[in-house]
């Protein structure tokens, strides 16, 4: 008899502890956009900020490419990377307002309205190459390097 009691006080607790049997499916993340590097320009205070084609990245075995002529002056060059449309989810920049990019180094961009213009300070004038390319969870890899 006391197995009995045993078995069946086991039985109720661990009911009591079992779902209702509903649950929540967690949601689906929305999709990322694609970033859609053919459509995509560098946009700064070298260019007025415009559209300008020969500021349009182009395609190379490295990446998303375009060159730049900057004067070394001592002062950062305000930018970012967008589309014509300035498309808020084609348009990508730093995840805080000001956020430096250093020669040689890998910034990630987020694509999205409330990215901040980056800055970039070159060391001495010349051409530089900004090399654009996916990276995970929508964002951009930017590296800049010195030609």
């Amino acid at each position: 008899m006391k197995k009995l009691v045993s078995i069946l006080s086991l039985c109720f607790v661990l009911s009591a502890c079992s779902s209702s049997g509903s649950f929540n499916i967690p949601e689906r993340a929305p999709d990322i956009p694609r970033i859609q590097f053919e459509n995509m320009f560098l946009r700064g205070v070298f260019n007025w900020w415009e559209a300008d084609p020969s500021y349009q990245f182009q395609a190379s075995s490295s990446g998303w490419i375009v060159d730049v002529e900057l004067i070394a002056d001592g002062q950062p060059y305000d930018f970012r990377l967008s589309d014509a449309k300035w498309t808020p989810s084609q348009s990508c920049g730093g995840k805080y307002k000001g956020q430096p990019v250093m020669l040689g180094s890998t910034v990630y961009l987020v694509c999205e309205q409330g990215s901040s213009n980056l800055q970039f300070t070159p060391s001495s004038t010349g051409t530089y190459r900004f090399t654009a390319s996916p990276a995970s969870a929508g964002e951009v890899a930017l590296t800049v390097t010195k030609l």
